[in-house]
């Protein structure tokens, strides 16, 4: 396959994985990356902040329990510096901080025990809990809505209160408008022919994963991106930043100019590894049927605010890794992490306490807003929620703008239907990468290795 070349749109860890996939092949295409930005990583991304070498931006850590990123973490030579939080302790905000419950997955109960100790749901939420072992199992199983679900299994609070502060601080969504399927492992749970509570019951105790849930490199994640593409460029790919597609077209069946500003590039394959709505004019020229299905596609924004608290400000109590605020009590802020105390790595020279917080999601875009106002918020917010009043020696904002696919209901089906109708008229181009197969970056690595399989598959015909 050396003669043949493969073209990759974007250099986020979607893009990168692919290329990497692709150059590992015995003779291997070349591989080109065509990355709009200045930089690699896409919505990871770290910087130096208040003496701190690198803070993350975005994502702080992958997980360890789907094996990809953690596989591809040591072929990259990033196994000796892979670290764990420092506490797995975390909360929900429900007028006091109160830990997230034991015996859950995603919040939803293991057992009507589970539901009763916690103090976050009243009396009628443990009550209407209790119901869902009573429940038929037809209840809540016919609908790819993940908030009608689980409030029919369940009940509003154990939706509102629990689960859907732990999903959309992951999605950046609202789950009343969001795919079960997207969920996986509450997708599985609802398929299961017995009660939800008996399912999660049963997964909880057949878990044989031992040791951290998450992991990161202690030089944080965008490390993790630049060891991926230092291993691209060692194989022979080639990574052009600042140079942004502007569309596919095909020659002849089985061949596609890419065009870029610097001219028009001939290739066999093409893995389109950029967010869905940006990369619907991309494919105008080969179906219609595709730019229509992308641009209509919704992003969500979010803005990760970085702030030092002085030491002697920061509550002895306040020892977890975060919390999470849930729906009706959102006004801006959707999620804080304590990062000094979830990462020993995390540490100013001053000893500062660290936080990162989250403002914005699905339905609460709050990018418009300028800096100021953004940090008045997040300031009033934490005070309102653990009574530190915030007098922030160190600031750093960042908006993502449109930058966290949603997946609404039957999305699933929908990208199942964009690869038919493309692969009928572009056999070779392919889509991967969170807009599409899974959000988070293990999912997006696992789908980067089925995006090369597919183009390797095709070329090699």
């Amino acid at each position: 396959m050396i003669d043949k070349h493969v073209v990759v749109i974007g250099a986020g860890i979607t893009g990168l994985s692919a290329a990497l996939r692709v150059l590992r092949e015995p003779h291997p295409p070349r591989v080109t990356i065509f990355e709009a930005h200045d930089r690699i990583g896409g919505v990871i991304h770290a910087s130096p902040f208040a003496g701190i070498a690198t803070l993350d931006e975005s994502a702080d850590a992958f997980l360890t329990r789907t094996p990809a990123a953690i596989e591809l973490a040591k072929h990259v030579g990033l196994e000796h510096v892979l670290t764990s939080p420092a506490t797995g302790e975390a909360y929900i905000w429900q007028g006091t901080l109160q830990p997230i419950p034991h015996g859950t997955t995603l919040g939803v109960p293991g057992s009507v025990r589970s539901a009763w100790s916690t103090p976050i749901l009243s009396t009628s939420g443990k009550l209407r809990a209790s119901l869902e072992p009573l429940l038929p199992q037809r209840v809540g199983r016919n609908t790819d809505n993940l908030g009608a679900a689980i409030r029919a299994r369940c009940g509003n609070q154990v939706l509102e209160r629990i689960v859907d502060p732990l999903v959309g601080s992951i999605y950046a969504t609202d789950t009343d408008a969001f795919s079960v399927k997207g969920m996986p492992q509450i997708a599985d749970l609802l398929a299961q022919p017995r009660s939800l509570m008996s399912s999660v019951r049963d997964a909880l105790a057949k878990r044989t994963a031992t040791g951290p849930i998450f992991a990161a490199p202690l030089t944080g994640m965008y490390s993790f991106t630049t060891a991926i593409a230092d291993h691209v460029k060692q194989l022979g790919g080639v990574i052009e930043l600042s140079s942004p597609v502007r569309a596919i077209e095909q020659p002849k069946r089985g061949q596609y100019f890419v065009q870029t500003d610097d001219g028009t590039v001939l290739c066999d394959a093409v893995i389109m590894a950029s967010p869905a709505r940006h990369s619907a004019e991309l494919v105008r020229a080969l179906s219609a049927e595709a730019n229509t299905y992308l641009a209509a596609r919704e992003h969500a924004s979010v803005i990760m605010i970085a702030l030092t608290v002085p030491r002697h400000q920061w509550p002895q109590h306040l020892t977890g890794s975060g919390y999470l605020v849930p729906k009706p009590n959102q006004t801006a802020v959707t999620a804080v992490s304590f990062a000094s105390n979830k990462w020993s790595h995390v540490q100013t020279p001053d000893n500062s306490m660290v936080l990162r917080i989250s403002l914005g999601r699905d339905g609460l875009p709050m990018y418009h807003l300028d800096d100021d106002a953004l940090l008045n918020l997040a300031i009033a917010d934490v005070y309102w929620q653990t009574g530190v009043d915030i007098v922030p020696s160190n600031v750093r904002i960042t908006r993502w703008v449109e930058s966290f696919p949603q997946y609404r209901p039957d999305h699933f089906d929908a990208v199942d239907r964009l690869e038919h109708v493309l692969d009928a008229a572009a056999p070779g181009v392919v889509f991967a990468g969170a807009s599409y197969r899974g959000i988070g970056i293990p999912s997006c690595i696992t789908d980067a290795h089925r995006s090369a399989a597919r183009v390797l598959a095709k070329i090699d015909a």
